[in-house]
Parts: structure tokens; C-alpha cells; sequence
């Protein structure tokens, strides 16, 4: 098993006693090759173009966004002809982000070591998923995209991890606060059109919004954040969207969605402004103005309209049996 193994150092967890606690035991289960990124894009660069005949797996160490660079170097930007996941290398993910949602999603420890572990037994006895993956405009993703209020909190984030403060779950409640205070007085008006497996749905106004390739949607520190319960790994995307946002429940609605304030937010009854759609083959979304939006935690710019489809047997990922990690 020839494998490359691709390590962002900017990752929050990746210290050189955690690189060393996880080279042991892949180099157990592979004859590894050891690259660090060099700037964000990298590796993509990396990716870009590799086949199985070249190495049979790559490893990612890293988080969600250096996950997201490794699918779009590896599959490429034309989803019509794209190689088939047979010959493309198979992925490995040992999480080192602040959220790691793909990896956890796919039932694997959150602690990088015991992942390393926990991959190399996976490699040894061959036990891997074929695995969907989302595309949003020319971008694929394995976790989720959001478009407005949703990809303003990921902006805050970023602005604050770039001034050196981690992403605890209590700082993405006093930025999602703080991106609810400002778009409050003009809220985003989004508009979608779900096409999935149980027909056509479409709503408009919407001003919360986000769509997930994975469940849960994210993690807030320990907690699963699912917003989509009947979603799975192996299905279409799903849509988690707010009626309203306004008053006291809209923003209890909001840290609901993110994960926190689970034990206040039943007697606001906020079940009753979701809306959920689940197994989405593609999906429109528009907005009379442009809006911040984000895709597997990474800003992504502004836009008025989003395309997203999901694509089934894009990448081969080794993972433990989905009856292991559903």
C-alpha cells in the first residue's frame, strides 16, 4: 500500500508529538510518503491529477477545509468527466481541525492518534465506503455549504482564529449572536428549489439556511449538531432552513442550530420554524442581494444564486462499515 500523507501545520491540534503519535502506526499499514502544505490551495495543487497508479491512498491530516482541497485536487472540476473512484486514490482523514466533522461523521475518533489507530486497522483489513460528494458552483464538498447568515458566523470565525483565538463552542455562540444582531434589521430573503427523492420543494423569505452532506451538520465542540435526522452518508444532500429569525426564538433558533442552548430552546417550541428536506439531488438557491456563503467551513465570497447538486460514487474513503458509523 503506497500511500501520501498530507499534513497541514496550521492545523489546531497538529503539534510535532501528535505527528509523531500518528506516523507510527500508518507507517505500519503503509509504505507512507510525508508532505506539509505550504499555503492555503496547496493541497489541491498536490492532488491535482493523481491516480491509483501513482499511490494508492491519501491521507489527509488536517481539517475539514484540508479535506475539501484534497477532493477537488483529486476528482477535478469537471464533474461529466471526472475518473471513476476505482481509479482514483482512496482517502484517509485523521482529524486535526477545530471541528472535523467529516471524520467524525464517517465514525472515527476525534483524537488524532487514536484515528491514526484506528485508520491503519482499517487499511489492514481493506474496509472502505464509496461516498457521494455535493458540488457547489465549481467547488465539491463533503460536509456542508451555507449561504448568508450562515457563512457570515464561518466569516467571524475566521477573522478571530486569524487573530489567534480558538473556535470554542461558546465563541460560535457569541459570533452567531453577533451575526444575528447585525442581519436582524434586514434579514436575508433567500429563495430554494429541492428537488429530491420525495419531489419538488420550494419556499421563499427563508433567512437561515444551510445544506449538509453529512449528519450531523457540524459539532459544536463534543455535541453532534443534527439538524436532519433521516439524513445519511450515503444520500443526497439535505436542507436545514429557519421561517423567521426575529425575537427572543429566533435567536434561540439560531444557537439551536449551531448546538448550543439545547435545554432552552423545546419550550420556544423552535421546531416550529425549521424546515427540513432530505435526500436533495440538486438544489437552487437565490437571494435579491448578494450574500456571504461558505462551503466545508471556508469562506467562499458573495452571490445572489448557488447550484448545488449531489453527485453518488465520486471518491473511495476508508472508513468503518456505515452500520459502525450511523
Amino acid at each position: 500500500m503506497r500511500a501520501l500523507m498530507l499534513s497541514n501545520p496550521n492545523s489546531t491540534a497538529l503539534t510535532s508529538q501528535v505527528t509523531r503519535q500518528i506516523v507510527a502506526p500508518l507507517m505500519a499499514a503503509a509504505d507512507l510518503t510525508s508532505e506539509f502544505t505550504q499555503y492555503p490551495g496547496h493541497a489541491e495543487d498536490i492532488c491535482t491529477g493523481l491516480t491509483r497508479r501513482d499511490v494508492d491512498l491519501v491521507i489527509v491530516v488536517g481539517g475539514d477545509g484540508t479535506v475539501n482541497e484534497v477532493i477537488n485536487g483529486l476528482v477535478g472540476p469537471d464533474p461529466e468527466n471526472r475518473l471513476s473512484p476505482g481509479e482514483l486514490p482512496r482517502v484517509a482523514v485523521i482529524p486535526t481541525g477545530s471541528a472535523n466533522v467529516f471524520a467524525r461523521a464517517l465514525g472515527l475518533p476525534n483524537e488524532p492518534a487514536e484515528a491514526a489507530a484506528r485508520v491503519r486497522d482499517l487499511i489492514a483489513s481493506d474496509t472502505w465506503r464509496r461516498l457521494p460528494l455535493g458540488r457547489v458552483e465549481d467547488r465539491w464538498f463533503c460536509v456542508n455549504a451555507g449561504f448568508g447568515l450562515d457563512a457570515n458566523v464561518i466569516s467571524l470565525m475566521e477573522d478571530l482564529r486569524d487573530a489567534g483565538k480558538s473556535a470554542t463552542p461558546w465563541r460560535y455562540a457569541a459570533v452567531t449572536a453577533t451575526a444575528w444582531q447585525r442581519l436582524r434589521r434586514r434579514p436575508p430573503a433567500i429563495t430554494y428549489e429541492a428537488h429530491s427523492s420525495r419531489g419538488l420543494r420550494t419556499g421563499s423569505e427563508v433567512p437561515f439556511l444551510v445544506v449538509s452532506n453529512t449528519n450531523p451538520w457540524i459539532y459544536a465542540g463534543p455535541v453532534p449538531v443534527v439538524t436532519n435526522p433521516e439524513q445519511k452518508l450515503d444520500a443526497g444532500l439535505s436542507l436545514y432552513a429557519l421561517r423567521d429569525i426575529e425575537g427572543p426564538g429566533g435567536l434561540v433558533a439560531l444557537l439551536h442550530a449551531t448546538g448550543i442552548g439545547n435545554r432552552i430552546w423545546r419550550p420556544l417550541r423552535v421546531d416550529l420554524r425549521e424546515i427540513r428536506v432530505d435526500d436533495i439531488s440538486k438544489l437552487t438557491l437565490t437571494s435579491p442581494r448578494p450574500l456571504k456563503w461558505q462551503v466545508d467551513g471556508e469562506s467562499a465570497g458573495k452571490t445572489k444564486r448557488l447550484q448545488l447538486s449531489s453527485y453518488a460514487d465520486v471518491i473511495d474513503v476508508v472508513s468503518p462499515a456505515d452500520n459502525e458509523s450511523e
